[in-house]
């Protein structure tokens, strides 16, 4: 694939990825937050710790919906574009975007120097810290550009599910062996 229609094929992957996991969400929402949380446990549960896990439980299908629906789309674009997308990387990618994200953001506001005073500058911690930090600043070093011209960390957040969806099936080692997977599911499909 030529480099103009791979460019163009992550960035519709990215678009359609970001609506359909936004449509998703939404129902997601209206559904776990207006009819179960406020009609079915706001009116019989009282108990902190039962509003707080029914939220958690909200809180996690949303999410999943959201993620559902991106990984869905980057699949429909791949096919669309002759690819092979193996929809359990996506999934995986997709989910765990935004909490790289997070880790990310983390490094770029971390203070170093009062972590390694924190743990005594002559401990071995210390020693961990002098060859960590110049890793975790180097990888979190375009988030911190992106911060400091001024991108909103909502615009971030949601890029970076549609975004670790395709990262997550890009680094799948196993796309390679598509044609294979596919003449050992319709070997199997056979009837004996």
């Amino acid at each position: 694939m030529e480099t103009r229609q791979n460019l163009l094929m992550i960035l519709v992957q990215i678009g359609v990825g970001s609506v359909s996991g936004m449509v998703l969400a939404i129902v997601g929402y209206l559904l776990t937050n207006n009819l179960f949380l406020n009609s079915v446990v706001s009116n019989r549960v009282e108990n902190g710790f039962w509003v707080g896990l029914f939220t958690l439980i909200a809180f996690l299908s949303t999410y999943s919906l959201s993620v559902a629906g991106v990984a869905y789309g980057i699949k429909q674009v791949a096919n669309r574009f002759g690819q092979d997308c193996n929809l359990k990387h996506a999934w995986q990618g997709s989910f765990l975007g935004p909490p790289a994200l997070a880790v990310l953001v983390m490094t770029t506001q971390l203070n170093w120097q009062t972590l390694t005073e924190s743990f005594g500058v002559g401990s071995l911690f210390s020693w961990v810290i002098l060859v960590v930090q110049p890793i975790a600043q180097f990888s979190s070093f375009p988030v911190s550009v992106l911060l400091k011209i001024g991108v909103p960390v909502e615009l971030m957040y949601s890029l970076s599910v549609p975004i670790g969806g395709i990262i997550g099936y890009r680094f799948d080692w196993h796309r390679s062996n598509a044609a294979l997977d596919r003449a050992n599911d319709d070997f199997f499909k056979t009837e004996w």
